[in-house]
């Protein structure tokens, strides 16, 4: 079955071109406030830094406040006259009654903030890593900053206390995980962030406001491992009209969800025929997965990780340039370095938000396997390392994907789609934003990267078959047509990922049903490029096709087909 995805009808973004209209762009100005404001945490991530020294406020009085602020600003923006808009800002405008509406059934209808831990842990954790991390202002104001959030940690957790009630299983335990983790942390992360602030009394300061949080934090662990956990029984699923609303508002698709699956089960097929087709060409008659087995244990060595990294970036940054995929402005380089002694993670692109100060660096972090492990889980840890699948992770994060990505969104008009990681973590859009890098992962292979490596196609694929899996479970665990452990085995059984990822995997789309979004985004991305191409003939060029992308910054591909195809009323992804 062919799926089609359409969106609601809307004004004709080419009808006309009127001026920026100025109190569009100051009803912007004062709602991404307002939004710092109630989620401070978030908004640092976008480089939105004026209310830094605040935690969340999960309090119900102040949920009821932001539902009540989210409908009279649901109402302005419908008040605004599309024909009064610039095009840029008509697409602004939609894309934020979708944020808006996203918001709104996420705090009245889902009610997080009365069945997941995770927000409480995290609304304490990315504030505060942001601060450490990101070279916003100077270090003595991050400190203090992190003390003004530490001093309200147990107003956070009263309210967590409050709120939660017989949450699902899955999420009281994840949440007691992120609070140990925020436990430690604060325990000795924070003072290896700031160990280079000369000031003995700041630092003494930042540490005794630690301490005090601590035991705070991890009493509310301990309540959750000894008095929820045990009872919990909670339904984690939202049901299939929930599902299709978030991806209406975050997404602007408007499908059914049985459409979106048939497109899942037709691309993973196709997915699955490129993986058997890249595997036999490297090994002619051998079992595919063996042949997948044996790329993932070609990697660096112990200590060659961030050296290999470097290398494959500098290659796909050159190939970019060479074969026109966009124009690297000048002086603009990826910068690869190891991970900070805080921030062990497996490979992340700190991106430079765009809205943030330019003095803040954009660094694609690697994580080496540490020397002290028994040598088998250096291996298994240096496995995800392999050539391959780093070559295919480099071009997701760094070029041509979020880096690259960032450096264009500088020009990107407004702000609405300049915000790097969306407006809505759980849930969070990201089509516009994870579907440009999925989709540059498989480009640069199409357009000759690696000439025609077998081994890197397989590497691409396998990521593919994991993004369709994702839809795939996101609709029907929500649907209750699958359980976590039918979740599982389509990771394990058509995407070929190893038991223990698959399980996560599968864990994810309980609390992110519309995860599904990067698949989407490519397919809309690839949808677009070749109604682009057909309508541009003889003039369409690749690399203008891309810099336009970018330079639109993140947004849905509805937002990107309106911008470059004014009108346009086809379906959005075939």
């Amino acid at each position: 079955m062919r799926a089609a995805l359409v969106v609601c009808c809307l004004v004709p973004i080419g009808a006309g071109r009127p001026a920026h209209s100025p109190q569009f762009a100051r009803f912007v100005d004062r709602y991404l406030d307002d939004f710092a404001r109630r989620h401070p945490s978030i908004a640092a991530g976008n480089g939105l830094h004026q209310h830094d020294d605040r935690l969340d406020d999960f309090s119900a009085r102040a949920i009821q406040l932001e539902v009540a602020a989210l409908e009279r600003d649901r109402a302005l923006l419908a008040g605004f006259d599309p024909a009064t808009l610039s095009p840029d800002q008509r697409v602004d405008r939609r894309i934020l009654q979708g944020v808006i509406d996203g918001w709104l059934l996420e705090q009245q209808t889902l009610e997080n903030w009365r069945r997941n831990p995770m927000l409480y842990a995290s609304a304490l954790t990315d504030g505060i890593h942001n601060l450490m991390t990101v070279e916003s202002d100077p270090p003595a104001l991050r400190m203090r900053r992190v003390i003004a959030k530490l001093g309200q940690v147990p107003a956070l957790l009263a309210a967590a206390r409050a709120n939660i009630s017989n949450p699902p299983r899955l999420f009281a335990e994840r949440g007691a995980t992120f609070m140990r983790g925020a436990s430690a942390m604060l325990g000795k992360d924070l003072d290896l962030a700031f160990a280079g602030v000369a000031s003995a009394e700041l630092r003494d300061s930042l540490r005794r406001s630690a301490d005090q949080a601590i035991p705070l934090i991890d009493a509310y662990a301990s309540y959750l491992e000894q008095d929820v956990i045990p009872t919990a029984s909670g339904d984690f699923t939202i049901g299939g009209a929930n599902v299709a609303r978030r991806y209406r508002a975050e997404e602007l698709i408007d499908v059914p969800l049985a459409d979106l699956e048939s497109l899942g089960e037709r691309e993973l097929l196709r997915e699955q025929a490129a993986f058997r087709s890249a595997a036999e060409r490297l090994a002619p008659g051998k079992d595919p997965l063996e042949t997948w087995r044996s790329v993932r244990r070609d990697h660096p060595k112990l200590g060659g990780v961030v050296n290999a990294t470097r290398l494959i970036t500098d290659s796909l940054t050159q190939f970019v340039r060479r074969r026109g995929i966009a124009s690297v402005p000048a002086g603009e380089r990826v910068v690869v370095l190891p991970a900070q002694p805080f921030d062990l993670g497996f490979a992340s692109m700190h991106a430079r938000p765009p809205l943030d100060k330019p003095s803040v660096r954009s660094v694609f972090y690697i994580t080496d396997a540490r020397a002290d492990l028994p040598v088998e889980q250096q291996d298994a840890w240096l496995e995800r390392y392999n050539y391959a699948s780093l070559s295919n992770t480099a071009a997701h994060e760094a070029m041509p994907g979020h880096w690259l990505h960032s450096i264009y969104m500088r020009r990107t008009p407004g702000k609405i789609r300049r915000i790097w990681i969306g407006l809505n973590p759980f849930p969070q859009p990201s089509s516009g934003q994870d579907g440009w890098a999925h989709y540059a992962e498989q480009m640069v292979l199409d357009e000759g990267f690696g000439e025609g490596d077998p081994r890197l196609r397989l590497a691409q694929v396998s990521d593919a078959l994991t993004r369709i899996c994702r839809l795939l479970s996101g609709i029907r665990l929500h649907t209750r047509v699958w359980t976590l452990d039918d979740a599982q085995r389509c990771f394990e059984q058509q995407a070929y990922v190893a038991a223990p990822a698959a399980r996560r995997e599968a864990e994810r789309g309980a609390y992110d049903p519309t995860y599904g979004g990067y698949f989407l985004g490519k397919r809309g991305l690839i949808t677009l490029r070749d109604d682009f191409a057909r309508q541009r003939g003889s003039a369409f060029s690749l690399r203008a096709f891309h810099e336009r992308i970018m330079t639109n910054g993140i947004a849905p591909i509805w937002a990107h087909r309106q911008l470059m195809l004014p009108g346009d009323t086809s379906a959005v992804i075939r």
